[in-house]
């Protein structure tokens, strides 16, 4: 009883409150409270609050009136969206705030943004004057074509006005926000320019260096597409090469439309080289001829493009960075033309260095032994000339050959290569661990090098190592013929050892070749016992249908390294895979991490993002990490909770209803969650154009205040469905739709759930 009278007592404050500040009738827009939804007819100008006080600043969140955009040139007969955002001092647009719209000039205003409900609709008052308010939600407006490319967007806190004119001139259209107190924050004053103009701007252009090209803007009439002579057009050389307009020579120049609305100039390079000018073209409206001193309007800024293409060549000059003593070397040239357009004759030529002698080339060089020289023709874009030079070396040591070119354009480079010139050379070295773990392969690399400018025969390699150390041959040591190696070639041979036991044990590889050639290398391995641990971290309590992640953590706890670490953690029926991190792989109901391998000490963590999809009081997952010699397991269990759900329907059932016909609402309550709603409770509000006749449902009617029903609260099962009627009889006609606004409250909301259904009642 005592929580009845307080909510009676609630209720009857929130009237008064109503009542005080005009919300439940009359013209009261905006109330004294933005923030409260008035009622009543919209009217057509900024009214103050009710009552008998002068609220100068009524509105004390809204501080600033933006519009954008504040200056455009549109052709005429076409439509120009402005769109106005009201902004608190946080500079956060705020949703609500009435706008309003004065246009003087040319033009008309075609639409304002007429969202909204109740007294809170936008208005067109007439074609110079209208209001709207700023909206509540996204949307997105489109006019009505098939082109998604003109649509645009408004976001809470933004409202939209449309201008147009069908007559060439100025239109300044005045955004008034009356919830704004500072005068200078709450005005905005943006222009829109009408011409009958469009114009088609010089395409991008690539031409040959050194050449003149002719840039054309064409300027005409939109109405009728007839041409405009006497417009100016500016273009100005914005970066790029060095280069100059003609004929005068300048980095900008004013054209003015021909009898064909043409407007032409033409640009040079000063000096031929290849690059881009960026060219920013301005087209001006002639002045007004009533008023010949008066200055031209910019209508349009853009940019457009000439490449200069020339030539791209670039030379290259290789050898082997080794050599044998009395041998042949090959010296490459190569001339490559990367651009465009072809590049006419060049010449090659090439001294040739001491300590080398020439014996042939391809293809062949006019000189003598002291300089060789290639004349080659025309060179086609993406194409190359390539010269091979072979020498035969005299002497050891580091000999350098050039290669100077110069083309018909007057390009000009010079490459050098250095090869080193030496005898041959044996080097044998092993790489691999230096710490292992009982059981655990260990894999060496040995390298045999011929360090050398000629050629090492008959190499063969042996392997010595201690018993405790075995090879899958069971031999000890191990013996193997490498063959031959050219100058400065290499060979790698694998060697593949397991560690029967703990300590320190060494490996002792030796190169021989013919020619007495010789080379040892040894490495000392430190064998422990391998020690890896697995854990997993997660959450031990998730509800139905939410993500539940994990963390596996495996670690290397010993001093050695743990070589083929992988991970698989095996997922209960009740937890779906949703995503695995560091390369975590699903296999039916695994997730495997090809971990690699764990220095000492290295532990390493792995992500595992899963969802709750059946209820369990423990959902069990198991992990298994293996290695070399070594596996480990982890457990860990997880509680599925309920969780409750809601859906909310309402229709009308008799829409439109005459006057004095009789409409019926349905509500439906769904939970379509996995666990009981508790106290869930409906409340309607009835549109006062319709008087309540009669109600049933799942529970019965608990309160009517005034057009407010309220029914009992009760409880939903998972699946469960409350339907709920009210029998309503229309007695007056709405100012359009009317709305039937429906609220669901439960114990697990924190705030309602709200569905409206709009209703349009028509006179008898």
């Amino acid at each position: 009883m005592k929580r009845t009278v307080q909510r009676l007592c609630l209720l009857l404050l929130a009237s008064s409150m109503c009542l005080s500040c005009g919300c439940l009738g009359g013209n009261q827009n905006p109330s004294y409270f933005p923030y409260l939804t008035p009622f009543g007819e919209a009217v057509p100008t900024h009214a103050k609050p009710p009552g008998e006080g002068y609220f100068a600043n009524f509105d004390p969140k809204a501080t600033r009136l933006e519009v954008r955009p504040m200056d455009a040139t549109n052709p005429v007969r076409t439509q120009n969206v402005f769109i106005a955002t009201v902004y608190d001092d946080k500079n956060e647009p705020l949703r609500q705030r009435r706008v309003e719209w004065l246009l003087e000039g040319e033009g008309n205003i075609i639409e304002v943004d007429e969202h909204g409900h109740f007294g809170t609709r936008g208005q067109k008052v007439s074609s110079k004057y209208g209001f709207s308010f700023t909206n509540q939600h996204e949307h997105r407006i489109t006019r009505g074509n098939n082109n998604p490319q003109d649509d645009f967007v408004i976001r809470p806190g933004q409202t939209w006005c449309v201008v147009s004119s069908a007559r060439e001139g100025d239109t300044h259209l005045t955004a008034y926000a009356p919830g704004i107190h500072e005068w200078d924050k709450g005005r905005v004053v943006v222009t829109c320019r009408w011409v009958d103009a469009n114009w088609t701007l010089p395409p991008p252009a690539s031409v040959r260096a050194g050449s003149e090209h002719v840039l054309t803007t064409n300027i005409y009439r939109h109405t009728d597409h007839q041409p405009l002579a006497n417009y100016r057009v500016r273009y100005t050389i914005i970066d790029g090469p060095e280069a100059v307009f003609l004929p005068s020579r300048t980095k900008e120049f004013t054209a003015t439309s021909d009898l064909k609305g043409n407007a032409q100039t033409a640009i040079t390079e000063v000096v031929p080289v290849p690059g881009v000018n960026r060219i920013a073209v301005e087209i001006i409206r002639p002045p007004d001829p009533t008023a010949p001193s008066g200055a031209g309007i910019v209508l349009f800024r853009g940019e457009t493009t000439v490449e200069w293409q020339a030539p791209a060549v670039a030379l290259n000059q290789t050898a082997p960075p080794f050599a044998a003593l009395g041998g042949e070397v090959v010296f490459t040239t190569t001339i490559n033309n990367t651009g465009r357009i072809e590049s006419k004759s060049m010449t090659v030529t090439t001294p040739v260095p001491d300590g080398l002698q020439y014996i042939r080339s391809t293809p062949p060089a006019f000189g003598d032994a002291r300089q060789l020289i290639w004349t080659l023709g025309v060179l086609p874009p993406g194409q190359s000339h390539v010269i091979q030079t072979t020498y035969k070396t005299l002497k050891p040591g580091p000999i350098t050959c050039c290669a100077d070119l110069k083309t018909e354009e007057g390009f000009k480079d010079e490459k050098c290569a250095t090869t080193q010139v030496t005898t041959p050379g044996l080097k044998v070295t092993i790489n691999g661990p230096t710490g292992g773990a009982v059981g655990a392969p260990l894999n060496y690399q040995i390298t045999v090098s011929n360090t050398g400018g000629a050629p090492v025969e008959n190499i063969s390699l042996q392997a010595q190592f201690d018993q405790a150390l075995e090879h899958e041959t069971k031999a000890n040591p191990l013996n193997k013929l490498m063959g031959s190696l050219g100058p400065q070639e290499s060979k790698v041979q694998g060697l593949i050892l397991t560690p029967k036991q703990m300590g320190q044990f060494k490996i002792v590889i030796t190169a021989t070749a013919d020619g007495g050639l010789t080379d040892r290398a040894e490495i000392v391995v430190t064998v422990q016992q391998p020690q890896l641990t697995l854990a997993i971290d997660g959450p031990t309590k998730r509800y139905l249908t939410r993500p539940a992640e994990f963390t596996l953590t495996v670690a290397n706890t010993g001093d050695v390294p743990i070589n083929n670490v992988a991970v698989r953690n095996a997922l209960p029926p009740e937890l779906a895979f949703v995503a695995a991190g560091q390369n975590g792989q699903i296999a039916g109901n695994e997730v495997v991490w090809n971990v690699g391998a764990l220095g000492p000490r290295e532990r390493k963590l792995l992500q595992l993002t899963t969802n709750c999809q059946k209820l369990s009081p423990a959902a069990v997952q198991q992990a298994l990490a293996t290695a070399d010699g070594v596996r480990v397991e982890a457990k860990a269990a997880i509680e599925i909770l309920g969780t409750p759900a809601f859906n909310l329907e309402v229709k009308d059932i008799g829409d439109p209803v005459q006057v004095g016909n009789r409409l019926t609402y349905e509500i439906k309550a769904t939970n379509p969650g996995s666990l009981v709603a508790k106290g869930v409770e409906i409340k309607a509000t009835v549109p006062k154009e319709l008087r309540i006749l009669e109600t049933t449902g799942a529970a019965k009617e608990k309160s009517r205040v005034g057009q407010v029903v309220t029914f009992d609260k009760m409880d939903l099962n998972p699946g469960q469905t409350a339907t709920y009627r009210i029998e309503v009889q229309a007695e007056n006609v709405g100012p359009g739709d009317v709305r039937f606004r429906v609220e669901l409250n439960a114990d697990t909301l924190a705030t309602p759930i709200v569905e409206e259904q709009p209703t349009k009642i028509t006179p008898k």
